[in-house]
């Protein structure tokens, strides 16, 4: 034996068994792993799009309804015009526009994010859900066509109601659900705020 060899240790590993890259155990119970489905992906995501869109115009055409609604309180004057009929049609129309995709990604999104963990999420998320689809319906009430017609006061008054309060809640559950999620884009939001409120003090 030269002395000059170096000596290996009893407990020394081979350098080819160290660098050999773990390979991760097998499950022996035969059960496929559960592919990972994103909350929103890339083609919800584009539904998503179309929705956000719908939203902010729906959200100016009411700040404009809102104020119209607001000054003949206050005046006791009416500024119920041509232009304001034109926008109450185009409030319809967009809110009839909403109905089917906000629905679709409503049920793939939920569907999708039925197993997260973060509970609080989902569950704000199914909230978010029924009041949306409670400002959906309270809308239709309201629409007069094809001889229906919602004549009792009452009624009628408790239906508006519904529909002016639930887009406020909607916005408060909608800001809770995304705590949990990306992070909310608010240079966009403030933007956009800013844009709506001048258009809708010149359109007024």
């Amino acid at each position: 034996m030269d002395p000059n060899e170096p000596i290996e240790s009893a407990d020394s590993t081979p350098e080819s068994t160290t660098n050999k890259p773990q390979v991760p155990p097998i499950p022996t119970d035969g059960t496929p792993k559960k592919k990972y489905v994103r909350a929103v992906g890339p083609n919800l995501k584009k539904l998503l799009y179309v929705v956000f869109a719908l939203l902010a115009l729906l959200g100016a055409n009411s700040g404009y309804l809102a104020s119209i609604i607001a000054m003949q309180w206050y005046t006791g004057e009416t500024f119920e015009n041509f232009f304001y009929f034109c926008m109450f049609l185009g409030h319809v129309a967009l809110g009839l526009l909403l109905i089917v995709p906000f629905i679709v990604f409503g049920v793939i999104h939920m569907r999708n994010a039925a197993g997260r963990r973060n509970r609080r999420a989902v569950n704000v998320g199914y909230a978010l859900f029924a009041v949306s689809v409670a400002v959906l319906i309270s809308g239709l009430l309201l629409v007069r066509a094809g001889g229906f017609d919602l004549k009792a006061p009452t009624v009628r008054s408790t239906v508006y109601w519904i529909h002016v309060a639930c887009p406020l809640v909607a916005g408060w559950l909608y800001w809770l659900h995304r705590l949990a999620g990306p992070r909310i884009k608010w240079k966009v939001g403030i933007s956009y705020g800013t844009v709506v409120g001048a258009t809708i003090v010149g359109m007024v």
